[in-house]
């Protein structure tokens, strides 16, 4: 945690405020403390899938345990003066099924001992509030758009409430009321970025809803941060067997600038008498399985198919021996680059009522896109940045490492992953209205818009990577992003509610080049979420749609609990349930329940956790 953050806003709030008498007095009977002990069990009710991205998880069986978390939450009110309070939230957990390392307290996440502190008082016109807090500008069931100010903590996808799932930050934030019904809001918070399962130097291999898109950087398997030194072995395994046919090494082969890995699968290049009487495909598949004991998904067993690609090879069919010769001994590494912790993010928000009936507001943030992304580059083994020359012969081209001099490597380059955050600008609204409808009665229409510009968006070019140019062929493009939700509600069946929305997220300027034919050819704006060796690293719609259905009613003798169900589903066939209740036996204890389950297309945001479907039942007592 920053320290110097909540120092300095401590410094700028009470610099020039005299403390009243009485505020050192903490055996004051004005402290109020209320908490919440609460039990979540978790059990997923499928099995891993079988042969699927999620290799860790094979082991895994329906009814074995998602989690087992009890957690103490302790609130501290205290009033000083008519204007001036402080509140916090303590928050003690231990998760007994969690991965290794992430079974209680971690900081910046859902876990985070210190959940809010913050101070509430008035500087004049001024209501402030300074401290750790959340501070929500949206409220979108089940996805965030304007609700960006605090990061989300996703290792549980999003099964957790926003209020749950969001993670407090240090900030200052300042509300003016307006004449009439306005009020105008400016804040300075500190970055923190989402907490994302997958994006961690070994891929959190435990971890539940590790997404296709971060297991293709990530994964153990199939992650090219670990596919990279595997590459690095098997390039060495045919480096030495090219000097045992008395050749000078991979770049001695003869032709080695027009000879590819597609030409080794044919049978067509002298090292294929390694394998005698075997096909190149099954000649590969047995060196591969050799050097790196098929730990990570170079090869497909012994099928190959280059026009269908599913494997690190087959992605990089047009890669010459030459090239080769580059990655004998290649190595990975996984690095962070953030800003400084002085660098805030700056907002402003205008809210206003009309006639009582319709209230909008108008938001601008400044800030780092709490999504980070990942940047490739090549170093040599002291640190000093290489560069890829290209040399076309014969239509097949070849790459070399060179350094800023343009000398050739010496010795096993590295590929360095760096996990960056960008800072972008977005600008958005809000809107929610009542009206009459006739036979539906009163029906609220709300809606949500927010324009991003600058976010990094991962660009695939499968010719690069055909070529076996890993660090050109996996970039991010800075890209404009328009997102919007449109939503109605409305009460049926004495008290029953009834809600519906229309989600599209647009990438207004996405990257769809045309290769010159050939699978492994163009060039394209990749999800982020799905993209992976499995689905030919699927390409991004330029329009993602969603849409949702939520009812909600309260139960019991005096409708003292709540029964919700929300359905979401995305264009391409990827769909959630959440069904979840909670009801009061008296004035202590609650009981609460909760199913999720996700099916469809298992390349959708949703379809892809289909194993991971789970339900969960809990208990809360409250003091």
């Amino acid at each position: 945690m920053p320290k110097k953050i909540p120092l300095v806003l401590l410094c700028i709030l009470f610099g020039g405020m005299r403390v009243p008498a009485g505020w050192a007095d903490a055996t004051s009977p004005t402290w109020e403390i209320h908490g919440v002990a609460k039990n979540e069990t978790a059990w997923f009710t499928r099995p891993a899938p079988s042969g699927s991205w999620a290799a860790h998880s094979s082991e895994r069986r329906g009814g074995d345990l998602l989690k087992f978390e009890n957690s103490l939450n302790l609130f501290v009110n205290r009033p000083f003066t008519e204007q001036t309070s402080l509140h916090a939230q303590l928050n003690l957990v231990s998760d007994g099924a969690g991965q290794e390392g992430d079974q209680g307290h971690l900081a910046y996440s859902q876990n985070d001992y210190l959940r809010e502190l913050y101070l509430d008082t008035t500087l004049g016109p001024w209501d402030v509030r300074l401290g750790k807090q959340q501070e929500v500008w949206g409220t979108t069931d089940g996805i965030k758009l304007l609700d960006i100010l605090n990061p989300t903590d996703y290792r549980e996808f999003t099964q957790n409430t926003m209020a749950d799932a969001r993670i407090p930050v240090w900030m200052l934030k300042s509300s003016l009321p307006m004449a009439g019904r306005g009020n105008l809001q400016f804040l300075l918070a500190e970055h923190r970025e989402n907490k994302i399962p997958g994006l961690e130097a070994n891929g959190d291999p435990d971890a539940a809803f590790v997404m296709k898109g971060m297991d293709a950087i990530t994964g153990q398997t199939r992650g090219f941060l670990h596919l990279t030194p595997a590459l690095g072995k098997v390039a060495g395994t045919f480096d030495t067997m090219a000097k045992g046919f008395g050749m000078s090494g991979l770049r001695g082969v003869p032709g080695a600038e027009t000879t590819t890995v597609e030409d080794f699968v044919r049978g067509g290049t002298p090292l294929n008498g390694a394998c005698p009487g075997l096909s190149g495909a099954v000649c590969l598949h047995q060196i591969t399985r050799t050097t790196d004991q098929d730990r990570t998904a170079l090869m497909n067993g012994d099928h190959w198919n280059s026009n269908t690609p599913r494997s690190a090879f087959e992605y990089m069919n047009q890669a010459t021996f030459a090239t080769f010769g580059s990655f004998v001994g290649a190595q990975s590494a996984y690095r962070r680059d953030y800003p400084e912790d002085w660098a805030l993010n700056v907002g402003v928000r205008y809210k206003h009522s009309i006639g009582g009936n319709f209230n909008y507001s108008l938001n601008y943030l400044n800030h780092y896109d709490p999504n980070p992304y990942v940047a490739l580059s090549w170093e040599d083994g002291r640190g000093n940045p290489l560069h890829i020359n290209r040399t076309t012969n014969s239509g097949q081209t070849t790459l070399q490492l060179h350094t800023a001099a343009g000398v050739n490597q010496a010795g096993p380059a590295t590929l360095v992953f760096t996990e960056k955050v960008q800072r972008i600008n977005s600008l958005g609204g809000s809107f929610d209205t009542s009206m009459e409808s006739g036979w539906l009665g009163p029906v609220v229409l709300r809606g949500e818009a927010v324009y991003q510009t600058g976010t990094r968006t991962p660009v695939v070019d499968r010719a690069l990577l055909a070529q076996g140019d890993l660090a050109g062929a996996l970039q991010n493009k800075a890209t404009d992003q328009f997102n919007y939700v449109l939503g109605a509600e409305f009460i049926a069946f004495t008290n029953w509610t009834i809600g519906g929305q229309f989600i599209q997220f647009i990438l207004l300027d996405p990257v769809d080049e045309v290769g010159r034919g050939g699978a492994n050819s163009g060039r394209y704006s990749a999800d982020p979420a799905v993209m992976s060796l499995d689905n030919g690293l699927r390409k991004a719609s330029q329009y993602k749609e969603f849409a949702s259905l939520l009812l909600s009613k309260p139960i019991g003798t005096e409708q003292q609990g709540r029964l919700n169900n929300l359905t979401l589903g995305e264009e391409r066939g990827g769909w959630w349930n959440r069904l979840d209740g909670e009801w009061k036996w008296n004035d202590h204890w609650l009981g609460t329940a909760e199913w999720n389950h996700y099916w469809g297309n298992e390349n959708t945001q949703f379809g892809q956790f289909a194993g991971m479907s789970n339900v969960q039942i809990g208990m809360k007592y409250l003091f």
